[in-house]
Formats: C-alpha cells, sequence, structure tokens
C-alpha cells in the first residue's frame, strides 16, 4: 500500500473531505430509506396510522433522538472500533508524519461510508430491510485491516458482535411476552379509566426515562436538577399528548386503545432509532471534522447529527416505503395488538442498548435496529400461530442479506481503500 506522502496535503484532504462528508449525507439518505421501516413498520402494517404520516412522525422523532442522544453512540463506532483518535500513538507505530496520518484517516473514513452507503442503497432496491449499523461497522473494519489492524479494539468489536446476536433474540422474546400481555390486559378490562391510566403512565415512563438520560448525561445536570426537571417536563408531555389525543379522538374508547398504544410506540420507537442509528450515517467522520475543524468534541457531533437528522428524513420520504412495504406486509399479518406489541419490543430493546451501557461502561451499543425490528416482528408471528404464522420466504431472504452484510462491505471497503491508496499519492 501507498502511504499518503507530504505536498498538496492540505488541497487533497480538505478535497476528499469534502466528498466524505457528501457522502455521509448520502448515507443518511440510504439509512432512512431502508431504516424508516424499522419504527413504523407495525402502524402501518397494522392499518393504524398511513404511511405518509407514520414516515412524518418518523422523521421528526428520529431527528430529535439522533440530536438530543445519538452523540453518544457516534463515540462507540467512530473511537470504539478503531482507536484512531490519539495522533502522537498512530504516528509514532505506522512511521507517518501527522498530515500523513490525517490523510490516511480522512481517506478511511470516506470508502467506509462509501462501502456501507452502496450496500444499503442496493438492499434498499431489492426492498430487503438490513442493517446500516452492521453496514457501517463493515465499512470502518475493512478500513482498519488494510490501513491499521493493530489499532482495531477487538474487544469492543467482540461486545459489538454480541450486541448483534442478542438484540433480535431479546426483541423476538419480549415481543411474545408482550403480545401475551396486551391480549389477557385488554380481554379483562373494559374500564376506560384503567386504559387511559395505562396508556398515561406508560407516556409519563417513556417520557421520564428519556428526559433523565438528556438532562444527565448530555447537559451534565445535577441529580436533583434532573429528577426535579425530568419530572416537569414527563408531566407535560403526559398531560399535552392527552389533550392532543381528546382533540384528535374524543374520549378514549376501549376498542381504540390498542391503536393510541401502537401511535405512541411509533413515536418512542422512532425517537430510540434516531438515537441509536445516527451514529450510521455521520460518525465516521467525528474524528476527522475534529482534526481538520478544531472544533471540540461536542460541537462536532452536535453538527453531524443535524446533517444525519435532514438526510434521514428525505431519506424515509422517498424511499421509505419500498422496504415498509416487505416488513409491514409479507413477514406476518399484523393487527393493532400483534402491531403494538412488536413495536414496543422493538423501541425498549432499542433503546435500552443505546441507554444503559451509557451509564455502565461510558458508551451507547450500536445494535441493530433492524434485527430488532424484524425479530419483534417475527416474535409476534409466532406468538399468533406458530411457525404458519411467519413467511418462511419472505424471513429466510431477508436472513440471507444479513448474513451478508459485514464480509460484504469489509470486502468493498478494504477494495475501495486499497485503490484509493494506490491512486490518491500526495506528493
Amino acid at each position: 500500500m501507498r502511504v499518503f506522502e507530504v505536498g498538496w496535503v492540505n488541497m487533497i484532504e480538505l478535497l476528499v473531505y469534502g466528498i466524505g462528508i457528501l457522502l455521509s449525507f448520502f448515507m443518511a439518505l440510504a439509512l432512512g430509506m431502508n431504516d424508516a421501516a424499522n419504527p413504523t413498520e407495525c402502524a402501518v402494517g397494522a392499518g393504524t396510522i398511513s404511511m405518509k404520516k407514520a414516515i412524518i412522525l418518523f422523521a421528526i422523532f428520529a431527528a430529535l433522538g439522533g440530536i438530543l442522544l445519538g452523540p453518544f453512540v457516534m463515540k462507540t463506532v467512530d473511537r470504539g472500533l478503531i482507536a484512531r483518535d490519539n495522533i502522537t500513538q498512530l504516528t509514532q507505530t505506522l512511521g507517518m508524519d501527522e498530515s500523513q496520518v490525517i490523510g490516511m484517516i480522512v481517506v478511511g473514513s470516506f470508502t467506509a461510508v462509501l462501502s456501507a452507503v452502496l450496500w444499503v442503497v442496493f438492499s434498499t432496491w431489492r426492498g430487503m430491510p438490513v442493517s446500516t449499523t452492521h453496514s457501517t461497522i463493515g465499512g470502518v473494519l475493512g478500513f482498519g485491516l488494510v490501513a491499521m489492524p493493530q489499532f482495531i479494539n477487538w474487544g469492543k468489536f467482540n461486545v459489538v458482535v454480541l450486541s448483534i446476536i442478542i438484540s433480535p433474540m431479546l426483541s423476538l422474546l419480549l415481543a411474545s411476552g408482550l403480545y401475551y400481555f396486551f391480549r389477557g390486559y385488554f380481554q379483562r378490562t373494559k374500564s376506560t379509566q384503567q386504559i387511559a391510566l395505562l396508556i398515561y403512565s406508560l407516556i409519563y415512563l417513556l417520557s421520564f426515562g428519556t428526559s433523565f438520560t438528556i438532562f444527565s448525561k448530555t447537559l451534565h445536570w445535577s441529580v436533583i436538577e434532573t429528577l426535579v426537571w425530568g419530572s416537569l417536563v414527563s408531566l407535560t408531555l403526559t398531560i399535552g399528548t392527552g389533550y392532543t389525543f381528546k382533540k384528535m379522538y374524543g374520549k378514549i374508547e376501549v376498542v381504540h386503545a390498542v391503536s393510541y398504544l401502537l401511535i405512541i410506540a411509533l413515536v418512542f420507537s422512532a425517537f430510540a432509532f434516531g438515537a441509536n442509528d445516527m451514529a450510521n450515517a455521520t460518525a465516521v467522520f467525528a474524528t476527522p471534522t475534529q482534526m481538520l475543524g478544531g472544533m471540540t468534541t461536542t460541537e462536532v457531533m452536535f453538527l453531524l447529527a443535524l446533517l444525519g437528522a435532514a438526510g434521514i428524513a428525505i431519506g424515509g420520504f422517498t424511499w421509505g416505503r419500498r422496504v415498509i412495504m416487505t416488513s409491514a406486509y409479507k413477514v406476518t399479518r399484523l393487527n393493532p395488538l400483534s402491531g403494538a406489541a412488536a413495536e414496543y419490543s422493538n423501541a425498549l430493546t432499542v433503546f435500552l442498548f443505546t441507554i444503559i451501557p451509557v451509564y455502565l461502561i461510558g458508551f451507547g451499543l450500536p445494535i441493530s435496529t433492524t434485527h430488532s425490528s424484524i425479530g419483534s416482528i417475527i416474535g409476534v408471528g409466532l406468538a399468533m400461530g406458530g411457525l404458519r404464522g411467519v413467511s418462511k420466504a419472505t424471513t429466510g431472504k431477508i436472513m440471507v442479506f444479513w448474513a451478508l452484510t459485514i464480509p460484504a462491505v469489509a470486502l468493498i471497503s478494504m477494495t475501495l481503500f486499497w485503490l484509493f491508496s494506490q491512486v490518491i499519492v500526495v506528493a
């Protein structure tokens, strides 16, 4: 492999970086196209909300989740998988000067994003829900294997692989359990007051868990401030949501309660999706942006989150329906009850993997929201009809695309980085 030699380094680096940021935006577009299905498929498949309205809700709350909580997972994808933020150590180990190392990192980020974009767009064209998390990890891993294999953090990679295995199984089991719980609860409960209590309690708990994390981890407030303001914000959101439901649908009826729960689940799932998956579009450019722009980590994370939010929204409105059609209608037959169970299972799995590790190990785990989402749908399908309740043909085709994602993207990334290292010689 040719190294990046000193010469027109600033111009070449900035040119490649600019192209890479554009590709990062395209990755956000691809993310919106393929993963818009994850928070919306259950509500759309159950007939609770139209596809257009579902995508609008997805765009709004995915953007909020990505901007407010996305930076936690950016740290894992960008610097957790490959230790590339210590320039002194990199220059000494790789035998390059600082400008060469920066050039190599920028080009590596470029190839990682390009590789992931190519795979995700191809899969979306085929209507297949694939993991953009796996695609991004495969792209970073491929570049790392060629450029700096000794700096790959295999320990953190194994943690990510473990979360990849656990998330669909956990969401499958959780979805089955929630289906049986919801079915039993609504069969026994006929009181509108009890239904309203369940809905408002759920809104309050979800709001409190989210606001507590934002205030404590993003804004670094004290425990007392976090508890007080978290409670106030959660109460305000609960009252506001209740007022909105009353204006839109009138008095809460038992027959409509599951649909209310499903819409709430869509919103929470979209927020959790943005918090976990925003990193897939922008995280690999956190270190290059900080190096070239001289900005703080917080400023970089926020700017990249805004870029990702815009791309995800546009992507969801363009090709989003291609994958939604597969996930919502072709895996199993959903109704409002099974849809609510599946969506809450997906949202809780993603949110827990994003938030709980922040308190335990300092960063969120970039799990596959696609795997979690499909696992939840399969779970309710099995709960409703056993093996006959799930389409084996569609599920099998999805599994093939899943198995190919990391190795395929890593191979593309390795090839592209090697080619670029032969062509882009900064002399």
